[in-house]
């Protein structure tokens, strides 16, 4: 972070916290894939009867942790802050793809970081209802479940619609940031995708387009960070009671679901809503300060696998089925291993001349 200078020497490079940025991507790609993967195939084939149709959201929000990684390995979207501005940008052409293309994938990819928030709430909201309303869970059985998909991708897409067409770039934002991201990065603007936002004019005067961006983000923000919060808090404050009525075996799932989702807050809060609000408020303050917060969205690309750690973590369930299925697989290899030294010393034992094999009988 650099604040404003009065002297005329060269700004700072931030182009090492790009090269940062990409490194981190990647080891959230591998990282994602590798727990988000084996999260997949212990809610698939371990054999966890008791959760009913939350093993479709576990393996929906694993996937699409994936997918979202893929996305990023792809584009490496990186954000820069400028006085009352953000530059939202990527200097990758994948496929050989047109800017303009490439634009709307940096839309698509925002979406998904919104879907994958929605999805988060759903997940609450099963819960709560799984506890204090169980005949309302047909919602999340056979084709009814299409309604949390299309609730988490609906709702995602007019987050990235809303940067598109918001946040589309002007002379007045072109200008702004021309200067700063070529000192910066050593990027001419005008050949790579980008979009941006710049809250007031020269004159002091909002630039209501822009801002409304970030009216609409708050909006979205607010309504899915409520669902969490009012499912979490009356779950803390009721559970007790209503898991009394249930089994022994139950109740204990749900109270590992319960932690579960408490860490759920807590991490997302950190790694997703909390980088995106100091990005999209700090244009309102207006600092005269430049930040290359890209480097804040290497938290993105963390989630999913450290979602896929709480939840294999928390619920033994999962740890059961890890412990079975590796000693089916060290059983498989154990025997492995004990067969092939016997061929082999069966092999050795029958290519010996008679008068030696005598010394072994």
């Amino acid at each position: 972070m650099e604040l404003k200078s009065s002297n005329s020497m060269k700004p700072a490079s931030y182009q090492n916290w790009v090269t940062i940025a990409q490194l981190v991507a990647q080891i959230g790609f591998f990282t994602t894939t590798v727990f988000c993967g084996i999260l997949i195939f212990l809610t698939v084939f371990g054999g966890q009867k008791n959760f009913g149709s939350y093993k479709n959201l576990l393996v929906l929000f694993s996937t699409v942790g994936i997918f979202f990684s893929v996305v990023e390995l792809t584009l490496y979207p990186n954000v820069h802050s400028f006085y009352a501005g953000y530059f939202f940008y990527s200097t990758q052409r994948p496929f050989g793809l047109k800017i303009e293309i490439v634009q709307v994938l940096m839309a698509f990819y925002t979406s998904i970081y919104a879907s994958t928030i929605c999805m988060l709430a759903v997940q609450f909201v099963y819960r709560y209802w799984a506890i204090f309303n169980e005949s309302l869970l047909h919602y999340f059985k056979g084709w009814r479940f299409l309604f949390s998909i299309a609730y988490s991708f609906i709702v995602g897409a007019q987050w990235g619609l809303s940067i598109y067409f918001f946040d589309e770039m002007d002379d007045y934002t072109d200008n702004y940031m021309r200067n700063e991201m070529w000192e910066r990065y050593d990027i001419n603007i005008s050949q790579v995708a980008k979009m941006a936002l710049v809250a007031y004019n020269d004159d002091g005067s909002i630039r209501w387009w822009n801002v409304c961006c970030i009216i609409d983000m708050t909006v979205f923000m607010i309504v899915q960070y409520s669902i969490v919060i009012y499912c979490a808090v009356v779950m803390y404050q009721k559970m007790e009671e209503k898991l009394q009525l249930v089994s022994a075996s139950l109740r204990e799932l749900h109270r590992q679901f319960f932690k579960t989702l408490i860490m759920q807050i807590l991490s997302p809060t950190i790694c997703l809503f909390a980088p995106v609000v100091f990005i999209i408020y700090l244009p309102i303050f207006n600092f005269e300060v430049s930040i290359p917060t890209g480097m804040f969205l290497c938290a993105f690309t963390l989630y999913p696998a450290l979602d896929a750690l709480i939840i294999m973590y928390i619920v033994k369930d999962y740890r059961k089925s890890a412990k079975r299925i590796l000693k089916i697989m060290m059983d498989s290899i154990y025997k492995s291993l004990d067969l092939q030294p016997t061929r082999v010393e069966q092999t050795r034992t029958s290519s010996m001349p008679p008068s030696n094999l005598q010394n072994y009988l």
